[in-house]
């Protein structure tokens, strides 16, 4: 927000305009410059922050005091502050005479201030953030009234001409150390950074600048909060004589922070200051405006119905009317057109339109009814202004290194992952811990596993309440569990070698029995009425009986598991998900994270790729992202271990017509992927297993002409060749 250091213009006792903090009073006025030549240091001082942009601002503000010429507080979305001038009130700055009555102007103070906080200690002599009323002239002249957001740093016995970078409630700022006049070898920084507005000829403050130009360095249109002290006196938000903890910082960070050479002393590089004094006087009664819009709890989704982020674009918001007023109200969202609002009695709600991802704000606004006969009243009674998030992002989650050994001795595994700061995490260990454990922190250990394949999965929830997808990892107990992935079963009729299963146009179901050398037994019909499934999938033994099954989907998106009865057909199908239409891609590549039991993957509409993890008896336990950027993919297929590793891989076909292999890395993620293909853009590509007998994988491609071709795989990233071993397969829809 602050492109400039600014410093205020020194008195003769060597203190600037609302030095540190003490009570102080404009008795003490004819020590200072004479009025004139303090006011034009003043403006001159002020004059250039008018074209730095606003950043962070309060969240409203109320109407002029006619008795003072200034606004009567200044609100964060939370609290009201009055201008605090008051004799024995908690004020900063009190009348000359306190003890009489407070008056405009002979008997009011020269400086008062909404809100300040003040810290010192150390090499840090003071740190001051305010928001702050002034005359331009010190003495009290009506007309000159002015205000503005303060930021002022003190700070000495440091190192000359170095660079000081200070972390404070409202931002972060770089200065550099100048040599101190009393002692040149000792460096200081005296800054103040004022913005605001001055009074111009008869023109007077333009008093919601003031508020839009508050404090920090904060995204254009946000609130910045006022700070709290803990344990703060009734009434106020804090103690001007105690420094204490506070809460509340808009940028987080509830201390101020100094890092440079020697900024905690000699040869102490960091200098932390965390108690503050406040002073901050609640405002009491009503200026006739509406109350605050607030988001309704259902609207504020997350962990928390009060902290102003939503998941949803359309929230709800609601308010209240001051006693005795009818309406209508208006809401102004973002500064746009007004909009009508639902009253019901004194209660005022809206849904809100669309809005997109980012902040946003909304004020309500009534009639101002003292308009008609005085047009010098603002036309309306506007709210403070309602500021919150709308993020429909889901936060990102990943296990991360160290990995545990696969296969692994330790019975009790501890796995590591990271993701969105501030999310929460769950996590779950199937097949012993199915339930997800929503106290799950990074590094996780599990109780005591017998022997076996786990699969760990972590997943995470934004403060919005958006929730990621799973990320997992696969985890063998004990040496006895074999670690290369069991391979893919495409034998349907027992006979110990690969078939091929294709619909026809008809919607037959046919069984292509392989010969064991590459070439056909003779076809059977196991099946009709096929061509209500829009994906047919070989997907191995997928209950563990070791009987080949297929999986299919329909169109209204359901998923069933037809059974194999290892004898040429199947005995019975059963459902196995929903609403699996929003997936284009389904491919079966057997045993992909390790566990021993098959698995299916899937790419949604947007690219990304998932990895369904079978259980063994014919369903899930549960579902990883596994990939991005899939979309640039025409063909996806599933090759079984192409290459020969003990780990199931997956191949593509990308536009160009290039073919690549990814291979597994047998967690249920890749290696990296390898090209082993050109020219593939006009085939229809499947993945039959070892269809020749030489335990290597094979590809089959179907041409244009309806010409079955076998690629025969070398075990590695290659092929040993190809043989046409079929014609008339243009009449099928669906091979696999």
């Amino acid at each position: 927000m602050f492109s400039q250091s600014v410093k205020r213009p020194k008195m003769p006792d060597g203190t600037s305009r609302s030095g540190p903090a003490h009570r102080r009073s404009t008795s003490t006025a004819a020590a200072r410059l004479a009025p004139v030549a303090a006011g034009a240091l003043l403006a001159a001082a002020l004059a250039p922050l008018g074209a730095v942009p606003a950043g962070a601002e309060t969240a409203g503000m109320g109407p002029v005091d006619p008795d003072n010429g200034f606004p009567t507080w200044y609100s964060d979305g939370t609290v009201k502050l009055q201008l605090c001038y008051m004799a024995n009130s908690g004020c900063l700055t009190e009348p000359p005479d306190p003890n009489s009555p407070a008056s405009y102007p002979d008997n009011f103070p020269d400086e008062a201030f909404w809100f300040n906080a003040e810290a010192s200690g150390g090499n840090l002599g003071l740190y001051e953030a305010a928001l702050e009323a002034a005359h331009a002239n010190e003495a009290v002249i009506d007309g000159d009234q002015m205000g503005f957001g303060r930021l002022r740093f003190r700070l000495n016995n440091l190192q000359p001409n170095q660079q000081y970078t200070i972390t404070h409630p409202y931002g972060v700022h770089t200065f550099t150390s100048e040599p101190d006049p009393q002692d040149p070898s000792l460096g200081e920084i005296n800054v103040t950074l004022d913005e605001g507005c001055t009074p111009s000829g008869t023109t007077a403050c333009d008093w919601a600048s003031v508020g839009a130009s508050f404090l920090g360095d904060f995204a254009s249109g946000s609130t910045a909060t006022f700070l709290r002290q803990d344990g703060a006196p009734a009434g106020t938000i804090g103690d001007i004589n105690t420094a204490r903890p506070v809460t509340g910082a808009p940028s987080g960070t509830n201390a101020v922070i100094v890092t440079g050479p020697d900024a905690g002393g000699p040869g102490i590089d960091t200098l932390t200051v965390s108690t503050f004094t406040v002073q901050g006087l609640i405002a009491e009664g009503s200026d006739g405006a509406p109350s605050t819009p607030d988001l309704v709890a259902a609207s504020d989704t997350g962990r928390s119905s009060t902290d102003n982020v939503t998941r949803l674009t359309t929230p709800t918001v609601t308010g209240t009317l001051p006693a005795g007023d009818s309406g209508p109200v208006q809401l102004i969202v973002d500064d746009g057109a007004p909009r009508a609002t639902t009253l019901t009695g004194s209660a005022y709600s809206a849904t809100l339109a669309a809005l997109p991802q980012g902040v946003h704000r909304v004020q309500s606004r009534i009639a101002n009814p003292a308009f008609a006969a005085d047009p010098t009243q603002p036309e309306f009674l506007v709210s403070p202004t309602l500021t919150f998030t709308v993020d429909t992002t889901a936060p990102a989650v990943s296990v991360t290194a160290p990995f545990p050994s696969s296969p692994s001795l330790d019975n009790t595994p501890t796995l590591s992952f990271s993701g969105e700061a501030q999310a929460r995490f769950e996590c779950q260990l199937q097949p012993s811990n199915p339930t997800w454990d929503a106290t799950c922190a990074s590094p996780k250990t599990w109780d005591a596993q017998a022997n076996g394949t786990y699969v760990f999965n972590v997943r995470a929830t934004d403060v919005a309440g958006n929730v990621s997808g799973a990320a997992s990892r696969t985890v063998q107990i004990g040496l006895s569990t074999a670690t290369a992935a069991t391979p893919k079963l495409q034998d349907f009729n027992s006979d110990g070698r690969a078939d091929i299963v294709s619909r026809d146009a008809g919607g037959r179901l046919w069984l292509y029995r392989g010969n064991g050398t590459g070439g056909f037994l003779a076809k059977l019909q196991i099946g009709t009425g096929w061509n209500v499934m829009s994906a047919i999938v070989s997907s191995g033994d997928f209950n563990g009986d070791r009987k080949a099954d297929i999986v299919a989907r329909d169109t209204a998106g359901a998923l069933w598991l037809y059974r194999g009865n290892g004898a040429n057909g199947f005995t019975g199908r059963v459902q196995i998900g929903n609403g699996w239409n929003g997936l284009n891609n389904i491919v079966a590549p057997g045993d992909f994270n390790g566990d021993r039991k098959a698995d299916l993957a899937a790419r949604d509409a947007s690219g990304n790729l998932f990895l369904y993890f079978g259980n063994g008896t014919g369903g899930f336990m549960g579902n990883a992202q596994i990939g991005t950027g899939w979309n640039v993919m025409n063909t996806i297929v599933a090759p079984g271990d192409f290459n020969s590793d003990g780990k199931a891989d997956l191949a593509a076909r990308d536009a160009s017509g290039n073919l690549w292999l990814y291979r597994g890395d047998g967690f249920g993620s890749f290696n990296g992927r390898v090209q082993i293909g050109s020219g593939w853009n006009g085939l229809t590509i499947a993945g039959p297993g070892d269809f020749n007998g030489d335990r290597k994988m094979d590809l089959t491609a179907r041409d244009a002409n309806g010409n079955l071709t076998l690629y025969r795989g070398n075990g590695a990233t290659g092929f040993l060749g190809k043989t046409q071993i079929g014609t008339g397969w243009n009449t099928m829809n669906a091979i696999m």
